[in-house]
């Protein structure tokens, strides 16, 4: 989003051009599919079939039995490190025949065939297929660091923005697939190239899984939180908001687990597994980027600006009667003004105050001359106040402190630093409407009830949603794509 919103753009946005650097996945994927073909093909002649039942003892070349001579040869019969037989089976003609390992008291059986040189068994295994394991590996391990690499780069610019959410959502996405692709191997479950496949499509239902528990805790928490919240400020839509999601979340898990016992077994088995992938993938891909937003709330609102500020915007919020910021508001104050107090005492110019907020139909002054006055009473010549008294919103009061602060500098607002004050559940919100405005700031937050938080992070969560959903659905269809792919291949096996 950012500064692509603004009337004037931003000047180094880093957010330009940030995703092409994606665009090294298109050559990437060729090469690797042309690695792995070039390996199955130099292997294919060879397969070892691995047992599935391990400890059954060794096994030896005349324990198998080959039902048509002539197929394929059976080169050696060796046992694995971890207790299972391995079959070396070698091509010799085209057919196709039956094969069992056994003794008395234990027999495996499995068809194989030997189609264009290659040794095939179970469906489409075959050999070489670990080339396709490593491949994905190495994409992901990829796809995974091109995330981290835009995360971190905005996070060090502290350019906090829907942009870096999906960075971080995207990045815990695959990440957790690619974390699940890795111990499946190394539990030795990973034996067989229908096996990888079948994992490729279930990922996102093991993500859901081990995520429920964490997940269903904090929709507890934020279900807690808005009782106080409406108990404190009264029954409002946005008060309920975590009670809403969390009641959103409960019902899409409860279809999730519902469908993989029921209608897994009443549907047809293609139709059901397509609808139970790509839904347990829209599922995940949710969970993470809701995830993706609390973390990227919490950096901005645990920030410390490290250099002074020119100007200082503080965002109104609402004033008593008498005309006295409310606590919530004079903490905002109290925020911008301390750390003008510590800048100052660093030896840096003092800088000048923006109150931000216009004139409610129930408050006897606006905002921001409430804030005027009480800055001057503790202290800071009213002449380091720049009054913006016309905005409703956060929006208006980033747009409106903009014009403000060039009317007041003479000059563009990029030859200025810009740094804002709000309460810390805020602060990622006070970025997103900044750099709408086309300013590049960074944010203070003001310390408050920690009930207000989670209101805040679903309102983030649902902002992506809405402002970016054109790229929250590209990269959705994207990935189903995949999995729908996998899963017509899954059913050939």
């Amino acid at each position: 989003m950012a500064g692509r919103h603004a009337d004037k753009p931003i000047k180094d946005d880093p957010t330009q051009g940030i995703w092409k650097r994606f665009l090294l996945l298109i050559p990437l994927a060729i090469a690797l599919s042309v690695a792995s073909y070039l390996y199955i093909r130099s292997v294919c002649g060879t397969c070892v079939y691995t047992s599935v039942i391990a400890n059954e003892g060794a096994f030896t070349i005349d324990d198998i039995a080959v039902e048509t001579p002539g197929v394929i040869e059976v080169e050696d019969v060796y046992t694995t490190k971890r207790g299972q037989t391995a079959v070396v089976m070698k091509a010799v003609a085209d057919g196709e025949t039956d094969v069992t390992l056994g003794r008395q008291g234990y027999s495996e059986f499995w068809n194989v065939r030997v189609q264009d040189g290659a040794v095939i068994f179970g469906g489409i295994n075959f050999s070489g297929w670990e080339s396709l394991f490593v491949s994905a590996c190495v994409l992901m391990a990829v796809i995974c660091v091109l995330f981290a690499s835009v995360f971190v780069k905005l996070a060090r610019r502290a350019w906090f923005s829907y942009e870096m959410v999906a960075a971080g959502g995207g990045f815990l996405f695959v990440f957790s697939h690619f974390v699940l692709f890795l111990t499946f191997y190394a539990l030795g479950v990973t034996r067989s190239f229908s096996v990888f496949i079948y994992e490729l499509i279930t990922m996102s239902e093991f993500f859901v899984v081990l995520a429920s528990v964490p997940l269903g805790v904090l929709a507890l928490l934020v279900t807690l939180s808005n009782i106080s919240l409406i108990r404190h400020e009264g029954l409002r839509p946005v008060n309920v908001l975590g009670i809403a999601v969390s009641m959103v979340w409960l019902v899409a898990n409860s279809i999730f687990v519902s469908y993989q016992s029921v209608f897994l077994t009443t549907m047809g088995y293609r139709f059901a597994l397509t609808v139970d992938v790509l839904y347990s993938t829209a599922l995940s891909f949710g969970e993470t980027l809701l995830i993706s937003t609390i973390v990227c709330a919490l950096f901005a609102a645990k920030r410390e600006l490290e250099h002074a500020a020119d100007y200082l915007i503080i965002l109104g919020c609402g004033i008593r009667a008498d005309g006295t910021p409310c606590p919530l508001l004079a903490g905002r104050v109290d925020r911008a003004r301390s750390f003008d107090e510590k800048r100052v005492a660093a030896g840096d110019a003092p800088a000048t105050f923006v109150p931000s907020g216009g004139q409610g139909e129930d408050e006897v002054i606006s905002e921001a001359q409430s804030m005027c006055d009480y800055l001057v009473s503790k202290g800071v010549e009213r002449e380091r106040v720049a009054l913006e008294d016309r905005s409703t919103t956060t929006r208006e009061n980033m747009a409106f402190s903009r014009e403000v602060i060039e009317h007041h500098a003479g000059r563009d607002v990029s030859e200025v630093r810009v740094a804002f004050s709000t309460t810390n559940y805020h602060v990622f919100r006070g970025y997103i409407f900044a750099h709408e405005a086309g300013m590049d700031v960074e944010g203070l937050g003001a310390k408050t009830k920690a009930y207000f938080w989670p209101n805040a992070f679903l309102r983030e969560f649902i902002g992506l949603l809405a402002v970016e959903w054109k790229m929250v659905l590209q990269v959705y269809v994207a990935v189903s794509l995949l999995y729908y792919l996998a899963v017509q291949l899954f059913m050939l096996l």
